[in-house]
């Protein structure tokens, strides 16, 4: 079935999440990684959730959560390494979470990176797609969903396919939300290791968009 938009676009950003970001750092220093078969990046193999966050987090969000994971593979709490050196370094690519229709949060936890460490959100410069495609955009650009799709993993890391419409600046113990279908990355990565590398943690949640208070 072709992809349909259920969400509505935002970009919320929040300072100060965890109330001591010190521990959490430390937590996802303590825990251990995998890169999975099918994607690329390290990310821990157990969650993290402080007492009560599906609660706090549709209080910050403005919306209902009526999806929450616990099981890693789902990604949500999960602490994830991004490595701009080392045996384990990674080009951040272009790309959209899934279900296209969640919303995923990121919390920014390594302290001193610079600012341009943060979160990018783009616009393909061909098909002017700044999200994964819908049966309207097939229709638009005469191209079906899948044969869209394949494009833009083709030109993920091709910086000059893009163009930047959205960058939220890095800063310790920041969240940045956005819909999950929107097309995103790191702005850049920082670091060889699991000590000096961009630290972050993910939670990927499904919503109810008829809750949407901001909306």
């Amino acid at each position: 079935m072709a992809a349909r938009a259920r969400y509505q676009r935002f970009v919320m950003v929040l300072d100060d999440f965890y109330r001591d970001p010190g521990a959490v750092h430390r937590a996802a220093q303590a825990v251990k990684y995998h890169q999975p078969e099918h994607v690329t990046g390290l990310r821990s193999t157990t969650v993290y959730h402080l007492p009560r966050m599906r609660q706090r987090l549709e209080r910050i969000l403005g919306l209902r959560i009526r999806r929450w994971d616990t099981d890693p593979a789902e990604e949500n709490g999960v602490f994830y390494q991004g490595l701009a050196g080392g045996g384990l370094k990674e080009t951040p690519g272009v790309h959209s979470d899934f279900p296209l229709d969640d919303v995923t949060v990121v919390v920014y936890l390594t302290p001193g990176l610079p600012v341009d460490c943060g979160t990018s959100l783009w616009m393909h410069r061909v098909t002017g797609l700044c999200a994964q495609p819908t049966a309207a955009d097939a229709r638009r650009l005469d191209r079906s969903v899948s044969e869209l799709r394949a494009l833009l993993a083709r030109d993920t890391r091709r910086r000059d396919r893009w163009i930047e419409i959205d960058r939220i600046g890095y800063r310790l113990n920041r969240m940045v939300a956005y819909p999950s279908g929107v097309l995103h990355s790191a702005t850049r990565h920082y670091g060889a290791s699991l000590y000096d590398g961009r630290l972050y943690q993910t939670f990927r949640v499904g919503v109810d968009w008829g809750s949407f208070r901001a909306g």
